[in-house]
Order: structure tokens, then sequence, then C-alpha cells
């Protein structure tokens, strides 16, 4: 197979012998991808500052039949997302996304609204929008590439349109009417808030969600909630969320 082409963002990377790297690469054309790439550490300055993990890349690379590591011959920097560097709570979230991606994300498995999500909510925390509001409508968006978007038009029990009283079910995937609700021992009350901003965060372009506003109330709920939701399909805590619990308490976020 000839040389294949690919935009991608770097989610791990290892350093292999003297000379070279291992990078792990989330690319629009190829979902996750895992590869060498040769010669990186020479102090060569074609190499500069070109593979830092979250930076959106352009690829040049050869799959090769008998090793998982394809061979990657270049790697070119498009946006470092500068901002989010410089913030050591930007930086955090920005380490979230990508953990959360390669938690979640099979190898070879292309997923262009994922990628997208990534992309444009890496931009979006460089823009100097509110992390939290950012890693809110990043994780809607992704739970929405993935086909696991909160139920919150209607009652996912009996399928009855209500506004007030709701609950949520973590195991049933979305809201609860009054009547559904006693039947989940599991479910837990949520305001009419969080429920307004899932549903505008779902019918909106990413473009148009930086817009869109919450409450500090909302805001704690929709993050408990999510957080919830998260780990019940992913089994998996984030150790980059555990780290920005330990920046609230001390003060840095």
């Amino acid at each position: 197979m000839g040389a294949q082409k690919a935009h991608g963002v770097i989610l791990r990377k290892y350093l292999l012998r003297e000379t070279s790297y291992i990078l792990v690469v989330y690319t629009r054309e190829f979902g996750k991808i895992k590869g060498v790439l040769k010669g990186a550490r020479n102090p060569a300055p074609q190499f500069a500052g070109n593979f830092e993990i979250f930076s959106l890349c352009q690829l040049l690379f050869y799959r090769r039949k008998k090793t998982s590591l394809d061979l990657i011959t270049q790697c070119e920097a498009l946006e470092f997302y500068l901002p989010a560097r410089k913030q050591i709570e930007r930086l955090t979230y920005a380490n979230y996304f990508i953990e959360l991606i390669d938690i979640i994300c099979n190898e070879n498995d292309p997923n262009r609204a994922i990628f997208g999500a990534l992309v444009k909510s890496l931009r979006l925390l460089s823009s100097g929008a509110s992390p939290k509001r950012t890693a809110r409508i990043f994780e809607l968006k992704l739970l929405e590439a993935l086909g696991l978007s909160p139920g919150v038009q209607e009652c996912v029990g009996c399928g009855r349109k209500s506004e007030t009283g709701m609950s949520f079910s973590v195991s049933s995937g979305g809201t609860l009417c009054s009547g559904c609700a006693v039947k989940d021992p599991k479910s837990f009350p949520i305001s009419a808030g969080t429920v307004n901003f899932i549903r505008r965060i779902q019918s909106s372009s990413f473009e148009r969600t930086g817009h869109i506003k919450v409450s500090r109330e909302v805001g704690v709920e929709i993050e408990k909630l999510l957080k919830a939701f998260l780990e019940f399909h992913v089994n998996r805590q984030s150790r980059s969320m555990d780290f920005v619990k330990h920046l609230e308490k001390a003060g840095m976020a």
C-alpha cells in the first residue's frame, strides 16, 4: 500500500530508542492510528514542535502488514492551540478531551463527527470560552457522534412530554416523567434549565454552541449528570478530570 495522507490530532507520544517516537493519532480519514516517527528527536528544525500532544497535524504514513505500528514519514503541525497550553486549567481540559477520545475509540475506525467534535472543542477552548462549558459541549457532541445522546425530548420510559418534575436515568439513557421515575430508584431529579441546555446543544451546530450560556447551578448539575452518564458507558474514570478537581480545591480553577 502506498503513502496515506491524513489530518489528525495527536493523543499520545512515546519515546522509542534515541531518535524516534511512537505517536497515537486520531485522524479524520482513518480513525485512531499508531505509528513510528523515525529521526524525530534529531536536532533538526523541520521536527521542532511538530508533534506535541493535542496539536492538529498533517501526516504522511505507510501501512505495514507485519506490525501494528505504521510508519509515519511526515508530521507537519497545522494548529497548536497555544492559548490552551498557557493556562493549567485549559491545558488539563485539553488533555481530558484527548484522553476520552483515546479511551473510547478503537484503532482504524474512522468517525468524522468525532474528529470534528475534538478539533472544534480544542479551538473553542483556545478562544477564551469557559473551560467547563466547553467540556460539557464536547461531551454532548461526542455522545451524539457515538449515537449515545441523552434522550431529553420526552420521557424515555413512556414517551410522554413533560417540562416539570423530571428525573434522569443513566441506565435508561434520558429523562423520566414522575410516573416512570418511581420505577427506577437510581434516577435523580433534573432541573428544567439542565434539560434546556442539553436540548440547545443537541439542536445547534458546533459553531453556535459557543454562544449558549449556562448558570452556575445548571453547570454543576450537568457536569454531574454527564460524568455519571459517561462512566456508565465508558466504565472508566478520567485522570484529567480528577486533576481538575484537585485544581479546584487548590483554588487554581
